[in-house]
């Protein structure tokens, strides 16, 4: 027996099952974020924002409903206000200095899925569902948390046992399923979340 041949492939075999674990991890670990919280380039408070003010998700995070994601504000909206209002503040003059130097904030990604699923907002909004009901008390937040686990057990179990009903107008085309004899308003095909 070659014993130089033997350690080879031990060490490849080795290598690659080091490299999968990891790749394993990373998937899992990105879904398993409860209380990640990271600090952003500007304090962005969502109690004073959305909470205290009432200013709707969709007016800064506007195109959710027409996109895959929740686009993070551009500039100009935060401007439209902050022109104005708290202008003498450390934070809003930092934020003037990104607007006038015509860079964009460079804010920390707060969710993150593995590549190969595929989340709309676009029909969560449709079907009237709550930002809250994922993000959680986002309105109640001062620095964002997450709150939840993105998972596909809870994204299917979601889609199970919540019958939500299609918007007026969109009923055709909207998929009913049935699941142990109930009828379920959201798909649970594969390829629905899954390229």
């Amino acid at each position: 027996m070659d014993y130089s041949k033997l350690k080879e492939r031990w060490r490849l075999t080795s290598i690659v099952v080091i490299l999968l674990g990891l790749g394993m991890w990373q998937v899992f670990a990105q879904a398993n974020n409860v209380g990640y919280s990271p600090v952003q380039p500007l304090p962005f408070s969502h109690r004073l924002h959305a909470g205290q003010y009432h200013i709707p998700c969709q007016y800064c995070h506007a195109g959710v409903n027409r996109s895959h994601v929740a686009p993070i504000p551009a500039l100009n909206v935060c401007m439209g206000c902050h022109s104005v209002i708290a202008t003498n503040t450390e934070p809003i003059k930092k934020l003037t200095t990104y607007w006038n130097d015509k860079k964009p904030v460079q804010w920390v990604r707060m969710y993150q899925l593995p590549q190969f699923v595929r989340f709309d907002h676009r029909w969560h909004i449709a079907a009237g569902i709550q930002c809250q009901t994922c993000h959680g008390p986002i309105q109640s937040m001062n620095q964002v948390r997450q709150v939840k686990q993105f998972t596909m057990g809870q994204c299917l179990d979601c889609h199970r046992n919540t019958n939500y009903l299609p918007p007026q107008g969109k009923q055709q085309h909207w998929v009913t399923a049935y699941y142990h004899g109930h009828q379920v308003n959201a798909p649970t095909e594969c390829s629905t979340c899954h390229y």
